[in-house]
């Protein structure tokens, strides 16, 4: 008594947590601190803060702001009593429970339980029976999370859907609905139920299947990720979270999922799901359940692009205009090329190592579009079409498989100091080299080119401004070599066969002329 005495002089707290709440209403951590109010008068103590937590889990990896808080303000020495609903609200893990122990025992905090009284941590009975409830709770959430794991398995088996995040590129509305509790710890009369639709899953949802279809097209035609990305919201194409109206945590805090970024779209391409086949934890239980999105071998083709080492995921600026990092300096003359900069309120083309060639980036980028174009339109378009390579892809893949593990070997031989970093550099750049060669060939053999549209279009000039900007680059990027001739100062700019030297990118020089 004398202990809760002093332990009263500080304030007495109490903590709630839920880790589901439906609809954000705070019914359960509400509940949960009425009964410590009740606990709080029996023993003529009263509340003066209350921490809460709601619809996060007690798990770790999961950030719990007002836990956190609570650990801060018990360092401080101003919390003598801690009223909890039970301990299986304040920890699931026993690792985290030990070590709050440790730190009320340190700062002399009482604990008490609405469902258990009071855990005295002086006494190793007090310990035990704390450490005990944890573990209850903690054994009860593994086996509830093991009963949903096998559901889930045997459901992706059969290719049902279990529920969760609808993947992107499927789901079509049956028409019919199912009601759904979304308050089911409420009273039998003060329950609400909601009426959900019912998706087959086994279907292509068709706006979306064809979104996907596109980014695998101009990925494997050597449009940059990045391009994409910034298509994507400029378009307002909605993510799967905002078309269904989900709400994201991450740790605990809500996240924005309304924009796209690279590693979605890349999950989506490498899912086996795309390709219709059933995945339970990323592995593939039964090939070719569904009718696919985009076939088996252009998803390998892109999980290869997508993890070559030598491609850019620096994550810097995308160019904003077409030459941007493929028109060349003719001043250096040695392949340098130019990049967009804004001198005197006007966007230029500038070189990238000493500054030449300040030329308009409108002016000549609409010059340069016009050559392209009544190159695209000319009657052997087609010939610009790359030759597909004979290639054994199946062998290139596993060889690329094989060098990323001799990759990661490597790094970790280095690690643990078992190679040098000269042996290591060594092997590295002969395993990027080779990757980068592999990656080549795999791309030669593509059925995918920027051009393919072209071939078969009657109106080239069309078909071209139908293309977002990173097409239209490597459009360009295929079939000219464009040259920036330095401009002399002091004279007006206009485009001219002069000041830009147009080459095909692999074939003789073509007339600068629009």
């Amino acid at each position: 008594m004398t202990d809760l005495l002093a332990s009263a002089t500080r304030l007495t707290v109490d903590y709630c947590r839920i880790s589901r709440d439906r609809i954000d209403a705070g019914e359960g951590v509400d509940s949960q601190h009425l009964d410590c109010e009740e606990s709080a008068d029996e023993l003529q103590l009263s509340i003066a803060k209350t921490y809460t937590d709601n619809d996060i889990s007690a798990f770790s990896g999961v950030e719990r702001p007002e836990y956190q808080q609570l650990l801060r303000d018990i360092k401080t020495g101003t919390i003598g009593v801690l009223i909890i609903w039970h301990a299986k609200r304040l920890h699931r893990l026993i690792d985290e429970a030990t070590a709050f122990i440790r730190l009320a025992r340190k700062y002399k905090v009482r604990v008490y339980s609405h469902c258990a009284g009071w855990y005295n941590f002086e006494k190793a009975a007090g310990r035990k029976a704390f450490l005990q409830d944890t573990l209850d709770g903690q054994g009860e959430s593994e086996e509830r999370g093991e009963r949903v794991a096998l559901a889930r398995k045997r459901q992706a088996r059969t290719g049902a859907y279990g529920g969760g995040v609808r993947p992107y590129g499927w789901g079509v509305d049956t028409g019919r609905v199912r009601s759904r509790c979304i308050n089911p710890k409420a009273p039998p009369m003060d329950r609400i139920y909601e009426d959900h639709p019912v998706w087959d899953m086994s279907k292509h949802r068709p706006e979306e299947a064809e979104e996907i279809r596109t980014w695998a097209k101009k990925i494997l035609s050597g449009v940059p990720m990045a391009h994409i990305v910034v298509d994507l919201n400029a378009r307002g194409v909605p993510t799967q979270s905002r078309t269904d109206g989900r709400i994201f945590r991450r740790k605990g805090t809500v996240t924005d999922n309304t924009r796209w970024g690279s590693r979605t779209i890349k999950a989506i391409l490498t899912n086996p799901r795309v390709s219709g086949h059933t995945v339970y934890q990323g592995k593939i239980l039964k090939h070719n359940m569904f009718e696919p999105i985009i076939p088996e071998d252009t998803r390998q083709a892109l999980i290869t692009l997508l993890n070559d080492p030598s491609r850019d995921v620096s994550g810097g600026n995308t160019p904003k205009w077409l030459g941007s990092l493929i028109y060349e300096c003719g001043d250096c003359n040695d392949g340098t090329t130019v990049k967009q900069r804004v001198r005197n309120g006007r966007p230029c083309y500038v070189c990238i190592k000493h500054g030449h060639c300040l030329h308009p980036a409108e002016e000549i980028d609409a010059f340069i579009e016009d050559v392209l174009i009544e190159r695209l339109g000319r009657h052997d378009a087609a010939a610009l079409l790359p030759l597909h390579a004979a290639v054994d892809a199946t062998a290139l893949r596993e060889e690329a498989v094989m060098l990323n593990a001799n990759r990661r070997t490597l790094a970790t031989k280095l690690a643990l100091g078992q190679m040098a970093e000269d042996v290591y550099d060594i092997g590295m750049a002969a395993a990027d080299a080779r990757l980068a060669e592999i990656s080549a060939e795999l791309k030669k053999a593509s059925p995918e080119s920027p051009l393919a549209d072209f071939a078969v279009s009657d109106d080239a000039r069309k078909t071209y401004l139908s293309k977002d900007l990173g097409q239209r680059r490597e459009i360009l990027r295929t079939v000219l070599r464009v040259t920036l001739i330095p401009v002399g100062k002091g004279r007006r700019y206009v485009p001219t066969a002069d000041r830009v030297d147009i080459t095909g990118a692999n074939s003789p020089r073509l007339r600068a002329v629009a």
